[in-house]
């Protein structure tokens, strides 16, 4: 396979927070690099206003259809950046990330922080795809 998850025996096992620590990416390929998706519409407007899991939803919804507008899928997603603005929020990502990436797992950061472009915002993910 083109995208290959990697555990290097010195170091923690991340597989039960759903992410490798190292992928391996032998090219030549084509690197997609996706902005970060948000919780809106197609149309711009919110979805999920104070929740989550909706907004979660949303998010992937659109990093789906972003690797599908390059010619890819959710499978070509090799690295994801993850902003909560609430890091209890891990547990919500968690479940998402398990149907979504179901048996594997990018290479992935997280972090909490302050604030995202609009106040209503909880999540952002930022995703790196090879094709």
């Amino acid at each position: 396979m083109l995208i290959k998850s990697i555990q290097p025996a010195n170091l923690w096992d991340s597989s039960p927070y759903l992410f490798s620590q190292v992928v391996r990416v032998d090219l030549p390929r084509s690197l997609v690099f996706i902005s970060g998706q948000v919780a809106l519409a197609p149309d711009g407007s919110l979805v999920g206003a104070g929740d989550v899991d909706a907004q979660l939803k949303q998010v992937f919804s659109n990093l789906r259809a972003a690797v599908e507008g390059a010619g890819g899928t959710l499978d070509n997603i090799a690295s994801l950046t993850v902003y909560l603005k609430e890091v209890a929020h891990h547990h919500n990502y968690l479940k998402v990330l398990a149907v979504e990436f179901a048996g594997r797992r990018p290479a992935e950061t997280l972090v909490q922080v302050a604030a995202l472009g609009l106040p209503e915002l909880l999540v952002e993910i930022q995703a790196v795809a090879v094709l």
